[in-house]
């Protein structure tokens, strides 16, 4: 007879889950997707047929059929197609909450997984039977969560085996509390934005008891970019969403995103896109742009 466990009370369990745009799709020669960011959740490119070049940070990766590219959250990337063939790809982001995985992604990622790695391996046909029951029937949450939790799992457990007990550096914290702060001034921005020349650097240092040149030291070996890159990013982002996907006035949006008067937002956004905010919102309003929102409540859960 089976040893009855000790008698125990454990606490309430809650996890938050979202996947984000999943979608496939064919690209031409010359095609660029842009350099961007996901705030908060994690990127997985299977490329299907054809060549592409993903650029992450400052590092280019020329990706092959069958090969598999991870982007952690909060990291810039770009895909573009230099040769004269098309390439299909399968694209997902998830979003989970799970410090720990978060911390093991971030220390272990390399980023391309060719085919014959041993991660490519494992999780190749783990995002295939994903594509699969997104196609049979991508109403049917419970089968896709079936399917991202077992690769979830089974991509923590690989990288847990190769982390090896190694602790997150400070340098992976500092960076990614910098990030966190960074995002408030775009998120804070329909209350009481802090002015984008102002020293708001200086206020994030203070607040995490470090210099403010150490502060943008850290976050730019770590990320790639200096924190002002990242915030402007965001800003961008987060204006091309709410053009095409809510009926705000400009003015609001210019408001939302800290800048103090329609001109200087529209100078901006011309800088950022080629085009002023009325036309950019005219000529994508029937468009699904593939840009991960701040605003997690404007996120799409399956």
């Amino acid at each position: 007879m089976r040893k009855l466990p000790p008698e125990r009370w454990f606490p309430h369990i809650r996890s938050e889950i979202c996947i984000y745009s999943p979608h496939t799709r064919t690209v031409t020669s010359g095609w660029t997707c842009g350099p961007h960011v996901h705030h908060m959740l994690f990127e997985i490119n299977l490329l299907l047929a054809g060549t592409q070049t993903a650029i992450v940070g400052s590092t280019e990766y020329e990706q092959q059929a069958g090969d598999l590219m991870l982007i952690s959250p909060m990291q810039m990337h770009d895909y573009q197609i230099r040769g004269q063939e098309d390439a299909t790809f399968f694209v997902m982001h998830f979003q989970v909450e799970d410090p720990i995985f978060l911390k093991l992604f971030e220390m272990n990622n390399k980023g391309l997984y060719p085919q014959g790695h041993p991660l490519n391996t494992l999780l190749g046909p783990l995002v295939e039977n994903l594509m699969e029951a997104l196609y049979e029937d991508s109403k049917s949450t419970s089968r896709l969560f079936l399917h991202l939790f077992t690769l979830i799992t089974e991509l923590q457990s690989y990288f847990d085996s190769e982390n090896q007990g190694k602790e997150p550096t400070l340098r992976s914290e500092l960076s990614y509390l910098i990030a966190k702060q960074v995002e408030t001034l775009v998120l804070s921005s329909d209350t009481n934005t802090p002015d984008i020349t102002g020293d708001w650097l200086e206020n994030i240092s203070h607040q995490l008891g470090v210099s403010r040149r150490h502060c943008h030291r850290v976050f730019k070996q770590f990320y790639g970019m200096s924190p002002r890159e990242y915030l402007m990013i965001l800003k961008r982002q987060e204006a091309m969403q709410m053009l095409v996907s809510s009926s705000e006035s400009i003015e609001n949006i210019a408001h939302r995103i800290g800048y103090e008067n329609v001109q200087s937002f529209s100078r901006q956004f011309v800088a950022w896109t080629g085009y002023t905010p009325g036309t950019f919102r005219k000529n994508h309003q029937d468009e699904v742009l593939h840009l991960t929102p701040l605003d997690t409540q404007q996120q799409r859960s399956l």
